[in-house]
Order: structure tokens, then sequence, then C-alpha cells
């Protein structure tokens, strides 16, 4: 565990004294990897699976609020909780998805068309295919290449955008219609350009809960890592780790 995330902790721990936000609506949790050991991953991007079922079992309980799909929440200020996965880690299919299915959690699987097929430990499209298939399961479009869409000139925006999501549509025979923003990297500007692509939905890199006035192109998702415990999963679940939005910077302000 990083200093850093001892300090961050240490802090929400602290705002546990004052209890959890009382601001309903949706949250969203961002996973990457479940249960495979990643080469290089100084981030804790995979959450060990037995820690991952011991969450999943907690969402399952609704203490957290409905669970829901990115694309199927109301986002009508009601507590709403939503799993979602990016990159499209090959362990999503064989760890993740059984158990979400087992405790019918819907969840969000958001992939970039340019990692499949490139062997461990990402998806190849069969496997995606077969992903598509498990009861809950939503897919969502993660970039075209998994490039920081928010530095891309116009062009090559659309690009990214509009070709991830007709690569994944013609696939999986069905339509796309959410995504999130490789490395959170988002702005207004990215956010007008999904709408135009097509997008109804998006997900970023920002702490905290979604309300009705929160543009759906840029709602906030609260990371998961290897790092957190039982406690730091419910704080994030529940929203004491909210303040850490104060050192991100809104990507709907910029």
């Amino acid at each position: 565990m990083s200093r850093s995330h001892r300090l961050w902790r240490a802090l929400a721990r602290g705002r546990e004294a004052f209890g959890a936000p009382a601001t309903a609506g949706l949250r969203v949790l961002g996973y990457h990897s479940v249960g495979s050991a990643l080469p290089g991953d100084p981030y804790g991007l995979s959450t060990p699976a037995e820690a991952f079922a011991r969450q999943m079992e907690s969402i399952a309980s609704g203490r957290f609020g409905s669970p829901v799909s990115i694309g199927r929440a109301k986002l009508d200020g009601s507590a709403e909780i939503a799993v979602s996965f990016d990159d499209g880690y090959a362990d999503t299919l064989t760890t993740a998805a059984p158990l979400l299915a087992r405790l019918s959690i819907p969840f969000s699987v958001c992939v970039t068309p340019g990692l499949l097929d490139s062997g461990r430990p990402h998806l190849s499209w069969p496997e995606l295919k077969e992903l598509s298939l498990v009861p809950g399961c939503e897919i969502g479009a993660h970039g075209l290449t998994h490039a920081r869409l928010d530095s891309l000139a116009a062009g090559d925006l659309a690009r990214e955008l509009s070709e991830s999501r007709r690569r994944l549509e013609d696939a999986l025979g069905g339509a796309v219609a959410v995504m999130t923003w490789p490395h959170g990297a988002a702005s207004r500007r990215t956010a007008d350009a999904a709408r135009a692509a097509g997008y109804a939905r998006a997900g970023c890199s920002l702490y905290g809960v979604n309300g009705p006035d929160r543009d759906p192109l840029l709602l906030k998702r609260t990371e998961i890592v290897s790092f957190d415990d039982e406690r730091d999963f419910a704080g994030k679940a529940s929203g004491t780790w909210d303040w850490f939005a104060l050192r991100q910077g809104d990507p709907a302000a910029r």
C-alpha cells in the first residue's frame, strides 16, 4: 500500500466521525481486474477475488441502494449503486461475472476494442460475446485505443468514440449506449462529442454521487482498488471518501 493511500484512508476515517453524507443518488463503483496478478500494477488495479466477493455480498444486501447498471439507472435522486469494469480483462468473465450473476447484481463492462484479442490479461472477441450473454451484463465502450480522449483533436476524438461503438455493436449485434472515459480524461467538450456519437451515459473518475442534475455523460465514479479493506469499501460505497473529489477537479467544469 502506498503512503498516499494511507493518508487518504486516514482522512476518510476522520470524515466517518461526522457520519456518512446524506446525499442520495446514483453511486458508480469502478473496477478493473478481479483476482488476477497484473504485472507492474502500482495502482492496485486488481482486486483480490475474496475481497470482491465480500464487497458484492454487501451490494446485494441493498445497504448502499438498489443495484443497477449504468444504462438502467433512474438518476432521479433515489439511492442506486452500479458496479462497472474498465478495459476488458478476462477475469471479468471468469471470476467476476459468475458471482454477480449468482447475486443478481447488474453490471457494466466498458471495453477497449483495440485491446481485445491482444492476449492475456484481456478478453478475446469470442469471450466478450460470451460475457455479453451473462444475465445483468451491460457492455459499453472505453475508447478505441485507450488514449486520453480530452487531449485529442476533434476529428480523432470523434473517431475514437464512434469507431469503438461501431466495432462493439457489430460484434455483439446490439446497441452500445454507455461508456467510461479512459484515464478518467473527460471534459464538457468530450461529453458533447460522446453525445453526438450516440452515447447516452458515460462515467469519469470523479468520486461522488450523481443526482438528477448531473450531466449523464460525465457521471461521477468511485474507484475501488486492491488496497481497500472492508471499511474502506464501505466508506467509498456510502460517501465518506467523497472528499477525494476536491483533489481531482470536476471535468464538468473544464
